[in-house]
């Protein structure tokens, strides 16, 4: 009786799987920002023209900086998701009062359950920009070192759960059983000693041995986003690039959330034997047009990371922000621009296509793409200009580079023109794929060992529990990692055969 109970139940649950999907198991949630840049309101003692003065020679929106941290940490709030990663540049320049306005309300999540990571960026740990403003004069502004930054932030990745790097500010923990976070603290000037980058790959490799998923997030860039960027901001991304990007895809890491441009995008690049390949995820500011932030979800067994994107469009007092944050990064830009190359036609197809950049998927954009007819177009009266091209020489650049510059950004090819690297990314919502290895290089739900995952492994399963057939090795049958196995472990084999 009890062996026809036992095919019945088996008969059953198979028809199930045979029709219809399981229901899905909790995903892990996720929200990205970066470079909030907060300068807290308590830095003007006094408005006059010393802080009028430095406000209109800044393209970032500081007079909205501590309005939209405000604005963002109640929409975290709101969305509620797990984890919240911030990439770097939390303050303005490191002043004690704007991290102290940071942390109080990173406080607020963690006592609603919110966990909080952040790494610190080139403006964190104070420098010669880090001013209190009164009246017509400002002066130094009192300013956290990395000591002082990782006390803190003890609640939000420097605490005691997590694994410290010894001569740097990077860390790794597991935020999520079965999840390894790695934040990689690129300093001042973008770049990681060969200790820290050891260390980093050790993590990623240990965690991928005990079968764990990783992410990582570092404020610089790990890669260029097109060709030439180092021209527009010469510490754009982290210096030996292609080594440490080599190191990190060869480690098993496969995302690694970015900021520090003020743009959003993603890059698609590999290993050097192009084996292997790694995902970086560039998050713009949230006080630079058009002030964006991430949503991330990890599917049940780890293996597929979504990405979508939202923008902070308004505020409870400006209606239209969005259209302020547009035209002021504009002519910041024409004006930054301006100055470099003397020229005001050139000068508006640099700032434009900046801009076009930031609102990401140039690709798809047909302002894009007239922009570049018109400086094709544009080009010919600009390379007979004997002044032009002496300022184009002073900037390292060649008409051709230039080309290649704005043909990679509005075209958004990252790795431009190089053979099997070059990629277009979809930059504001992807699903990458994320495989999963157990402790013994097993694939997770590889159940009947055969190295490929299908039905075969779900009726395997399906025994297991019914105890018709045993396991030796737990974990690749463990799908949620939570060291039993249930129906909970059918259902997400299943939706990921279904996904």
């Amino acid at each position: 009786m009890k062996r026809i109970m036992k095919t019945i139940l088996k008969m059953g649950m198979l028809a199930l799987i045979s029709f219809m999907a399981l229901p899905t198991v909790a995903q892990t949630k996720m929200m990205v920002l970066s470079d909030t840049h907060v300068m807290s309101k308590k830095l003007i003692v006094k408005d006059g023209t010393a802080w009028q003065t430095a406000l209109s020679n800044e393209r970032k929106l500081l007079d909205y900086s501590q309005e939209i941290f405000d604005a963002l940490m109640d929409t975290v709030m709101q969305r509620n998701p797990q984890l919240l990663l911030i990439t770097g540049d939390l303050t303005k320049d490191g002043e004690l009062l704007s991290h102290q306005h940071v942390v109080e309300g990173l406080e607020k999540l963690r006592q609603a359950g919110i966990k909080t990571y952040v790494i610190p960026g080139n403006h964190d740990l104070g420098n010669n920009n880090a001013k209190v403003f009164d009246g017509d004069i400002s002066y130094k502004a009192e300013v956290v070192d990395a000591e002082m930054f990782a006390q803190m932030y003890a609640h939000f990745g420097y605490d005691e759960h997590s694994l410290r790097e010894s001569t740097s500010l990077t860390y790794a923990c597991e935020p999520i059983k079965g999840l390894v976070l790695i934040g990689i603290d690129s300093g001042t000037n973008g770049s990681l000693s060969e200790t820290t980058l050891n260390w980093v790959c050790q993590q990623a490799q240990k965690a991928k041995e005990q079968g764990k998923q990783v992410i990582a997030m570092m404020h610089h860039a790990l890669v260029p986003h097109f060709v030439g960027v180092e021209k527009i901001v010469n510490s754009a991304f982290v210096k030996d690039y292609e080594q440490i990007r080599n190191r990190l895809a060869d480690s098993g890491i496969r995302v690694i959330f970015t900021g520090h441009f003020h743009s959003s995008d993603i890059a698609k690049d590999y290993n050097e034997d192009l084996s292997e390949h790694i995902y970086d995820v560039s998050t713009g500011s949230t006080i630079s047009y058009p002030c964006d932030f991430r949503e991330v979800s990890l599917n049940e067994n780890k293996s597929k990371l979504t990405i979508t994107s939202g923008r902070v469009t308004a505020l409870k007092n400006d209606a239209q922000f969005s259209e302020t944050a547009r035209s002021r990064l504009l002519a910041s830009l024409k004006k930054i621009a301006n100055a470099r190359v003397s020229n005001e036609l050139l000068a508006d197809i640099a700032a434009v296509s900046l801009v076009l950049h930031a609102e990401a998927n140039e690709q798809n954009s047909r302002d894009a793409q007239n922009m570049l007819t018109m400086y094709n177009f544009g080009k010919r009266s600009l390379v007979s200009n004997a002044t032009i091209n002496g300022k184009i020489t002073q900037m390292g650049l060649t008409w051709d580079l230039m080309d290649s510059i704005l043909n990679s950004m509005l075209q958004n090819i990252s790795a431009y023109g190089q053979e099997g690297r070059q990629n277009v990314c979809d930059d504001l919502n992807i699903t990458i794929d994320m495989p999963l290895v157990n402790t013994n290089n097993r694939i997770l739900g590889d159940i009947d060992g055969n190295g490929k995952v299908d039905i075969v492994d779900v009726v395997t399963l399906v025994n297991i529990i019914l105890g018709e057939t045993n396991i030796d090795d737990i974990e690749v049958a463990d799908m949620d990692s939570n060291g039993i196995i249930n129906i909970s472990d059918v259902t997400i084999l299943v939706n990921a055969l279904l996904n």
